[in-house]
């Protein structure tokens, strides 16, 4: 199982990816997947704020607080999830 700090470099796809699940089949989701999809969005959502803020160079310690928190929290799920879909598939 990859590192926390494996996750954490590969946070944008990994949240894509959740992204691209849930346009590929919104119909068949479990709770489970809602509550990561809501990560990865809260996720995105921060990441965005804080790069438009850097662009302009407007970025506040809180812009780049809540996207690390998004962040973090986002991966964590996410680990969490994967790990019990493997766990369910073997």
């Amino acid at each position: 199982m990859p590192s926390f700090e494996t996750y954490l470099e590969r946070a944008d796809e990994l949240a894509q990816d959740v992204i691209d699940a849930w346009n590929a089949s919104p119909a068949n989701l479990t709770p489970e997947f809602r509550t990561l999809l809501h990560m990865a969005f809260l996720y995105k959502t921060a990441r965005e704020r804080a790069e438009k803020h850097r662009a302009f160079d407007i970025l506040s310690d809180n812009d780049e607080l809540k996207e690390r928190a998004a962040r973090s929290m986002f991966v964590g799920g996410y680990k969490v999830y994967s790990a019990r879909q493997r766990a369910r598939f073997n």
